[in-house]
Parts: C-alpha cells; structure tokens; sequence
C-alpha cells in the first residue's frame, strides 16, 4: 500500500510540475505574441527548404528570398500583405499579394499572371503568409485552441524553441487560418508539429518549422528590419513593368477536354534511367497518376496504391506515377519512406502539359485503346478509392 502511495504521489508531482511548464511556456508565447504585434513592416532574407519528416537533408534547393511584409489586421485571410524577390536583384518581385489578388512575374518568360481568387475551389485563399504573420498565425492557434495540444521548450543561449504538438489533427496554417486537414476527409489520427525558435534578446522568431506526414518545410530569416516601410505605398502595380505583358491564372488552366481523346505517348525514364513508354501498355485498363512528393494527398494515397497495384492481374489493369522530373533529387528517399511498390517514372513538362496537369493529386483512367475515359482530382480517403475502382470496373 504504501508503495502504490508513493507513486501515485510522484504521478501527481509530475503532472504538476508539468502543468506548471506548460502555464509557463503559454505566458512566454503570450509575450512574443505582443512582441510580434508591435510589428507593422518588416523586411528580411528568408531561406526555405523541404525535408522528410524525421530528417534535416533538402530535398530540393534551398530557396533564398527578399521580402517586405505588411501587417494588415483587417485582412482575415492572411493578416498580411507582402512581396518577395529574387535575392539576386530585390528590384525584381516574383510573387506579392494584398488582399485582393496575388501575382506572379516570369522573369525568364517576361510576363506576369494574377488570381483575383473568384475561381478558387476552396473555402480559404491557398495563400502561403509570410514569416511573422505565420508565426503570429501559430502562436494564436496555440493559446486559443481547444484542440488537443502539447507545448515543450528548449532554451539555448540565445534562443528557445517551442514544440506544439497536435494529436489526432492534420492541421495546416493557410493564410492565418488553422485548417483541419482531416475534416476534409484526408487523414486521421495523425500528429502535427510545428517548432517556432524565439530569440531571446528581441523576444521575436527567426526560424519556423512545420513537419506533416509527408515532409518539413523549415524557413528561416536573417538581416531584419522592422518598421521600416511604408504601408501606404504598398502596391503590387509598382513592381510590375509596365510594358510586361500579362495574362491571368484562369488562362492557364487547362482548356482542352481530355475525355475520351486518346492519351499523349510518354516516353519517360525511371529512377535507373531506363526508358519506358505508353505504347508499350498492354492492359485492358490503365491509370496514369499525375503526383508530387510535396502533396500531402498524395502521399495518403500510397496505401491504397500499393494495395491496388497487387488487385488486379498486369493484363487486366495497371498504373504508374508521374512524378515531375525536378523532383529526381528526393525521390529515392521519398519512395523507401513511403514503401511504394509499383513504378515510378520522371515526367518533363512536355508530358505534364500534354495531361493538363495542374492539380496533384490527378488519376487518368484510360481503357484498351489508350483513349482516356475518366479524370480524378484529388485524393480523399473513402471516396477517391472507389470512385476508381467504380471507374476500373467500368471499363474491364
């Protein structure tokens, strides 16, 4: 008896010593909470990359960046307008956005598109924020949210990270919104963690990391300057020339109906370099996957892939996956992480034009005669597995 009072005892003291850490960590976020709001501008270097949960090794390239940030409270999709430049020229923007519509200049193509957001599918603006407003965006959502939630710190010398971990949530920062992935039917019973690192002589954040089931996507900034802008003269037309010629994003989507058109011929290389072609397809059925390592979608998808890869005989039915071949780098990686099992091929654009990609995940079902009879945006567990199957069913 007295053993079990002593540790029910000791459970009790840790519980406290816990509670008390983590009132402890809330009040200091709650200080750089206001720390960050006293921010009106800023500008700042900013370098991004992408890594594999679990690992610290890019991807791809590091991104290095220029911006000028606005904090702009009133816009409930961002909190912030901003631009961002080439970090070779900061005369020359590549993306801004502010409020109203984002833009996007092609240096190398001499010309510019915008999205005034009117056909956008979704119930938020797909909008990435920029550094502080994200931070801000972060720091909210864990003093405020009901969600499951644990907050652990590292102090350092200079600097204290602090952990949040979601449990049971996919949860997105887009825009300022918390976006609950699962509740659009992609995932469940999976933890989202993001690491803020504060530095501890200004009480601000210099580095943000978000780790999903997919990948890590770590930002950090360097060479701040805050307050030094002026909002007001904030317009996205002072950095567009004015001779560019534009054209807007609904230009870009896709105009030709693929349905029932006979499939574009690919002739793409694997991860070995060896060459493989439509033509050389003999199944009833066929489904080209159009996919990114980057999509979070995507890569939920890989279970029912695999499963599906050893459902049906070769003569039968068979698929592959596209991956764009600028993502090569990686993709060795991503593939032993995911345990993909079937095969895999690098795409040039040519091929990737030609299937109207433009959307990740895309499933094209084609029938004997390579002539496409079905196009499948998305990937949402439940649903999108049998709305193949219905479509492979269809057509054997």
């Amino acid at each position: 008896m007295k053993r079990l009072i002593v540790i029910t005892l000791t459970q009790v003291i840790i519980g406290l010593i816990s509670c008390s850490s983590q009132t402890k960590d809330l009040d200091n976020l709650d200080k750089v909470l206001e720390r960050i709001r006293q921010i009106e501008t800023a500008s700042y270097y900013s370098t991004n990359f992408f890594c594999f949960s679990g690992d610290t090794i890019p991807i791809d390239e590091k991104t290095f960046e220029y911006f000028n940030e606005y904090t702009v409270p009133i816009d409930t999709s961002v909190g912030a307008y901003y631009v961002k430049f080439e970090l070779s020229d900061t005369t020359k923007m590549i993306f801004a956005y502010d409020g109203k519509i984002r833009a996007r200049i092609n240096w190398k193509e001499n010309n510019f598109e915008t999205d005034d957001f009117s056909k956008n599918p979704w119930p938020y603006r797909t909008v990435i924020a920029p550094f502080f407003a994200k931070s801000k965006a972060l720091i909210e959502y864990a003093l405020t949210t009901k969600d499951s939630i644990k907050i652990d710190s590292v102090f350092y010398k200079n600097s204290v990270a602090y952990k949040i971990s979601i449990f049971n949530e996919r949860v997105e920062l887009v825009g300022r919104l918390p976006i609950h992935i699962s509740e659009l039917g992609s995932n469940e019973g999976v933890i989202s963690e993001y690491i803020i690192w504060i530095n501890r002589k200004t009480n601000l954040p210099y580095k943000f990391q978000r780790t999903l089931p997919a990948n890590t996507m770590i930002e950090e900034i360097s060479n701040l300057k805050i307050n030094n802008l002026n909002r007001n003269n904030f317009a996205i037309s002072n950095y567009i020339p004015v001779d560019m010629p534009t054209r807007t994003e609904a230009d870009n989507k896709p105009k030709i109906d693929l349905i029932n058109s006979i499939a574009f011929n690919y002739q793409l290389n694997d991860l070995e370099n060896q060459s493989h072609s439509l033509k050389d397809i003999s199944s009833k059925v066929y489904m080209i996957n159009l996919t990114s390592m980057y999509c979070g979608p995507c890569g939920l998808s890989v279970e029912f892939l695999n499963d599906l890869s050893k459902k049906y005989s070769k003569e039968d039915f068979s698929f592959v996956s596209l991956y764009n071949e600028n993502e090569k780098k990686g993709l060795l990686n991503y593939i032993k992480q995911h345990e993909i099992k079937y095969e895999v091929l690098l795409a040039d654009k040519t091929t990737l034009d030609s299937y109207n990609f433009h959307l990740t995940p895309t499933f094209l079902i084609l029938d004997n005669n390579k002539r496409i009879s079905k196009i499948i945006y998305g990937y949402k567990k439940g649903e999108t597995e049998i709305e193949i199957e219905n479509a492979i069913k269809t057509l054997l």
